[in-house]
């Protein structure tokens, strides 16, 4: 009897702690932390198919020891990462920045792939507004992650103007992110 009150404290603990897996926080992306080395990754996402690309040299051979790109796969073999270490030449280099391509990850306050300006701005600040050829892009202040809106979106005057200052008011709340990066940094 008392080991089952023991195992049904252990169950009721360990269902109340949040599933951090998909969670996008500052300098955080699920197990990925700002700490965490290139060769930790396969596995810290031991759940996930982890593709290391190499870099070539001048005359098109793999430079094995070069880490330039590293995918990361899900089991039904969809890209859900891409990830971008700090040193290419070496295995300790920590993580400089992450491409989130699936909307299983999100904020604390659900914010991922697919929310809405609208959404976003009611949780977080932002910092600063970038305009690009295609898109622009937004910088939280407080969780250090980038993302990206169509420039579509935008209205007429400032859409096909580069070099319009794109202000927050500008965006349409129904605007939906279409690419997310979480920066790390010590």
């Amino acid at each position: 009897m008392k080991y089952l009150s023991i195992l049904g404290l252990f169950l009721v603990i360990t269902s109340c702690q949040k599933d951090t897996r998909f969670l996008i926080a500052k300098n955080k992306l699920g197990n990925l932390n700002h700490t965490s080395k290139v060769y930790q990754i396969d596995s810290l996402l031991a759940n996930d198919s982890v593709v290391k690309t190499n870099a070539r040299n001048a005359f098109g051979g793999t430079l094995t020891s070069v880490v330039e790109d590293i995918k990361v796969y899900d089991t039904s073999e969809k890209q859900i990462l891409n990830i971008k270490p700090f040193g290419s030449m070496d295995t300790l280099s920590k993580i400089r920045s992450i491409r989130v391509l699936t909307e299983k990850y999100k904020t604390k306050n659900g914010i991922g792939l697919g929310s809405t300006y609208k959404d976003l701005k009611t949780f977080y600040d932002v910092n600063s507004i970038q305009s690009l050829a295609n898109s622009f892009i937004i910088t939280l202040k407080d969780i250090n992650v980038v993302v990206s809106f169509d420039r579509k979106v935008l209205p007429g005057e400032v859409r096909f103007d580069m070099e319009a200052d794109i202000k927050p008011t500008m965006i349409p709340d129904d605007a939906k992110i279409n690419r997310i990066w979480v920066n790390f940094s010590d």
